[in-house]
């Protein structure tokens, strides 16, 4: 918490709001945001900020899912590794960007640059994009994951259905629900209580952003370091379980599950992993906000995706040494709820330790949310800034003088996302947010492997005049482009038992990654 201590008082003495200014560079003569002059933000902050929005509730579901989809947990370790290392590629191509424009808005500004012609399309498509689907939609799907787990820490009810088909129903003499990688289908009774629950989340972690950038960082490196200690202790009871339970765990190792392989599955799983790590760019919405932000940004970046990368792949070799590998190959679903199962077979069925579980995944969301909502309003700034929103534009672009935020940009963004919560969707179920989610992680896909083709435009274009603190080699920027296509080409693999392609199967459950 050194970094953000270190010089909070001269930040919150500095009230000066972002200009547009007119820059000429070799790189672009158009319109740039003049850098915020505040020194809040430090390497501690940008760690906690990227490891809060990669690390979401999803990790309790995807690991098994991919075991499931693969068979075999030498390739499951395989294909988090690859996940791994394209994110690592995208997060320094970023961070070469983030060297070029010290400013807040990522992309909105990257694209700019890269895409001159038409004038400022790349970036206003971006900006519209993010700020009226992509963002809005991940946080409907996670709060409302979210809202759903509340309810059942605080009601404890068990009489909480599965979201599947009735004719998958079975009965369990169990007293603990089964848990489900897209929420709880909650009876009708609570449908109304849930999906307010779930604003008044959102509305908690926005009053909190509104009041005090101080506090933010505060509260979301909280969250952080829960959501770690957390995951830290599922891989250390991991290491436990394959010591204590030898029998399971040798099975698990040496033998794949049954059945087939195909490309379908492998796709599946890719597209899985990749939106797990998604989240590795986050630090460069708010660039503005750092202090010698090139210098953290590096730093904050490469660390927090190698913790990632490291983490993920000490949780999935603890859920693959302590769940039998029968349990993920059963067609009731356990491979979906991992976690689950993994507790159940340290704990056994214990209503205590599921409801813990399930209060952990709150924080876990909320810590999530907090970040994409710091980001978002962020965007929102920098899209004013260019003047994106007619007659608003100037409302949308001002830090309030007091609290040093930026409070209409987040008074919109809260009021859109709680509209989008109320009206959109025919049921509680994260499965009625599935439009959202399917076009917000295509389209964020879309604009990684745009920004990663326009930093070589801009090299190109800038005929190495300038001195830069940092460029990222040639072959690491090919690994994030080779990368975005694999991502967007294995979204059009059909898989043949689901009729649906992996994007379309797959986002139905992960929104509660992002």
């Amino acid at each position: 918490m050194a970094d953000i201590n270190d010089n909070i008082s001269s930040y919150e003495n500095s009230g000066d709001n972002q200009e547009v200014i007119r820059s000429v560079s070799p790189i672009s003569s158009e319109p740039s945001i003049k850098p915020r002059n505040n020194s809040l933000l430090g390497v501690f902050y940008g760690i906690g900020m990227n490891v809060n929005n990669m690390i979401g509730a999803g990790i309790i579901s995807t690991p098994g899912i991919v075991w499931y989809a693969v068979k075999s947990p030498g390739i499951v370790l395989s294909l988090w590794l690859l996940g791994g290392i394209i994110s690592m590629a995208g997060s320094l191509t970023y961070v070469e960007l983030g060297a070029i424009h010290k400013v807040n808005g990522g992309e909105t500004k990257y694209l700019q640059t890269a895409y001159p012609n038409p004038k400022l399309l790349m970036s206003y498509l971006f900006s519209f994009m993010l700020v009226l689907v992509i963002k809005p939609g991940l946080l409907c799907a996670i709060l409302q994951i979210g809202a759903q787990y509340f309810w059942y820490t605080i009601t404890g009810e068990t009489d909480i259905q599965t979201y599947k088909p009735e004719s998958e129903n079975t009965s369990s003499d169990d007293n603990i629900p089964e848990l489900n990688s897209i929420g709880w289908n909650l009876p009708f009774s609570p449908f109304w209580f849930v999906k307010f629950l779930a604003i008044l989340l959102l509305f908690v972690i926005t009053v909190y952003h509104m009041l005090s950038n101080r506090w933010a960082a505060i509260i979301n490196q909280g969250l952080a370091i829960i959501k770690l200690t957390t995951y830290s202790i599922i891989a250390i009871a991991g290491i436990y379980g394959l010591y204590q339970n030898k029998e399971i765990s040798g099975n698990n190792w040496k033998t794949k599950i049954n059945g087939n392989t195909g490309i379908a599955e492998y796709s599946s799983a890719i597209l899985l992993i990749m939106f797990s790590y998604n989240g590795w760019n986050n630090l460069n919405y708010s660039l503005g906000e750092f202090r010698n932000p090139e210098k953290k940004l590096i730093l904050s970046n490469s660390i927090s995706v190698a913790i990632v990368t490291v983490m993920y792949f000490l949780v999935n070799i603890a859920f693959i040494s302590v769940v039998p590998k029968e349990q993920i190959a059963s067609k009731d679903n356990s491979h979906e709820t991992i976690a689950a199962e993994f507790f159940n077979q340290l704990f056994g069925n214990r209503l205590i330790i599921t409801r813990i579980f399930t209060f952990l995944v709150v924080l876990s969301v909320m810590g999530t949310a907090a970040v994409e909502v710091w980001s978002g309003s962020r965007v929102i700034v920098a899209a004013a800034n260019l003047d994106f929103f007619p007659k608003y534009s100037q409302k949308l672009r001002n830090w309030n003088k007091r609290f040093d935020t930026p409070i209409n940009a987040l008074l919109v963004q809260f009021v859109w996302c709680s509209f989008l919560m109320i009206f959109v969707g025919g049921s509680i179920s994260i499965s009625n947010f599935k439009l959202f989610s399917n076009l917000a992680s295509y389209s964020y896909w879309i604009f990684y492997l745009a920004t990663g083709i326009g930093l070589l435009l801009i090299r190109w274009r800038s005929e190495n005049n300038e001195e830069k603190f940092f460029k990222v080699p040639l072959p690491v920027v090919g690994v994030f482009i080779l990368g975005g296509v694999l991502v967007l080409t294995f979204s059009f693999i059909i898989d043949d038992a689901l009729q649906l392609s992996p994007m379309e199967s797959a986002i139905m459950r992960i929104a509660a990654n992002q």
